[in-house]
């Protein structure tokens, strides 16, 4: 008799260890699901983390080029306008000669038009 219950209380434990075992064996495979899903949510995320990277590095470089672009269209026009300043100088002094010159053109020719009678010796 105590035999049989002693081989029943294996039985019983073995039922038992076969349940917990079974039960550790569908944890496992759940966390293995879960640590897989994690992995590809893992690789999908740095994916997109290097595309964005990638996007900002482009814009980084369109706006650096942007940059360079304006300072070099900005010294082109600093350079126009001294120029400019250096041409209406010219014409200034141009037009200021001009004036000179056609001053004493009228000099000469009010000397040249003197009348006789208005000459002295």
């Amino acid at each position: 008799e105590s035999a049989r219950t002693v081989a029943e209380a294996n039985r019983q434990h073995e039922i038992e260890m076969d349940e917990v075992q079974m039960q550790v064996y569908e944890e496992k495979q759940t966390l293995q699901r879960e640590v897989d899903r994690l992995k590809e949510e893992k690789s999908r995320l740095q994916a997109q983390l290097q595309y964005k990277q990638r996007a900002i590095d482009t814009q980084r470089s369109e706006a650096e080029e942007r940059q360079r672009e304006m300072e070099r269209l900005r010294e082109e026009n600093e350079e126009a306008e001294q120029r400019v300043r250096e041409t209406e100088q010219l014409l200034r002094n141009s037009e200021a000669a001009s004036q000179e010159a056609e001053r004493r053109l009228e000099e000469r020719e009010e000397v040249l038009n003197i009348p006789p009678q208005d000459i002295q010796l």
